[in-house]
């Protein structure tokens, strides 16, 4: 692992490399990401006042799912149960929570709607992984397809007739868990929201999560893309939701916001057989596993040692082929913030998640909570808008 560790880093920190597919990409040193393209200051240019304010305004809405408890774990503030965290979180009057429910159960995790009457939208929005039963829903990480606009019924098994019997290759695809958990919820909710809508033309959908639930609510928008025309996701610490080429991945209604160093990110069954495939190289193999520390420890590396650890990544990338999934729709990177300062938000593509990158703070899960995302990017957005 030291050896494959190391072998990662000089191709990360070298311009030519399968893990930086252009010079604008993000670069690792240790656990800090520098280059990351939009500063409050620059990003004014690249991306809409709208966009921006809502990515902050709704991080809240995302942290209020976990309820009273989340709020006492995270950040130890005391709220008087579940809609008092959500009310006071928010700012939405109580009169504008149009239904919650805020226990999970195995595919269908807590959840609630409300308005927000000063932007003009109804919000559903889906709780993380909380309880044992949001894990069981976790650990069903097999893809399943699914389709745009299909009703509530279980439709999966003809899906997967008609692919075998055609041998077709699904364009919308995903976590089945994430799956079976947007369908309950769908179940649950869509009369609630077309009523809601169709009171008020004005209104649009905006479908918020973080972690579970922003997996489930990427997979929910897609559902819907062509039910509530318009509709937004905003996806916080988007977990691997499909497959690279098929729906939700591909749709750009989703918006996701990552941390750098979030774990889970490039976590999917693909990125860890991948990383299996490639431990076991250096394992079986002695000369390789000298030949790379020997290459790789040098304080300053040659030209030929660099082209030797891109040559050797190129090899072992050829081996690498699981299906993996990845994070949903256009994506955006967040750095900086805490103790590192500004905060940094770039749009990347997916090719930023095609492997496990192994590093001493690989699992820090404090990059997860939704707690950071909130502070984060509304000291994104205080900075930008000032």
């Amino acid at each position: 692992m030291i050896a494959l560790s190391r072998l990662q880093k000089v191709c990360i920190n070298s311009s030519d490399t399968a893990y930086c597919k252009n010079s604008s990409e993000t670069k690792r040193t240790g656990q800090q990401y520098k280059n990351l393209s939009f500063t409050p200051s620059q990003t004014k240019a690249q991306l809409d006042d709208r966009l921006l304010s809502e990515l902050a305004h709704y991080s809240a809405y995302a942290n209020a799912a976990y309820g009273w408890k989340g709020g006492l774990a995270l950040s130890g503030k005391f709220y008087l149960g579940d809609l008092q965290t959500l009310i006071d979180k928010t700012g939405v009057k109580k009169n504008d929570v149009i239904d919650y429910d805020w226990t999970a159960v195995t595919h269908r995790p807590a959840y609630y709607i409300v308005r927000d009457t000063e932007r003009k939208n109804i919000v559903l929005c889906i709780r993380g992984t909380w309880s044992p039963k949001d894990v069981l829903t976790d650990l069903c990480a097999t893809a399943e397809d699914f389709l745009h606009n299909e009703n509530e019924q279980d439709i999966g098994s003809f899906i997967l007739f008609l692919k075998n019997a055609f041998h077709l290759r699904s364009p919308v695809r995903a976590h089945k868990g994430m799956l079976a958990s947007a369908r309950s919820v769908a179940k649950i909710t869509r009369k609630i929201i077309a009523s809601e809508l169709a009171g008020d033309p004005n209104y649009r959908l905006v479908i918020v999560g973080h972690s579970l639930g922003a997996g489930t609510a990427a997979v929910l928008g897609s559902i819907w893309l062509d039910t509530f025309p318009g509709l937004v996701v905003y996806a916080y610490g988007c977990p691997c939701v499909g497959p690279a080429d098929a729906s939700p991945t591909t749709d750009n209604a989703i918006i996701s916001v990552i941390d750098v160093d979030d774990p889970f990110s490039t976590l999917s069954i693909g990125h860890i057989a991948d990383l299996s495939i490639a431990i076991s190289k250096f394992c079986e193999n002695k000369e390789l596993r000298e030949e790379t520390l020997f290459r790789c420890k040098r304080a300053q590396l040659s030209e030929e040692d660099i082209k030797w650890c891109h040559s050797m990544m190129k090899i072992l990338e050829k081996l690498m082929v699981s299906e993996k999934f990845y994070p949903a729709g256009r994506i955006f990177l967040m750095g900086g913030g805490g103790d590192k300062g500004t905060v940094t938000l770039e749009e990347v593509d997916i090719n930023k998640f095609r492997h496990i990158v192994l590093h001493p703070y690989m699992f820090d899960l404090s990059k997860h909570i939704p707690n950071r995302y909130e502070n984060e990017l509304k000291k994104f957005w205080r900075d930008y808008s000032s």
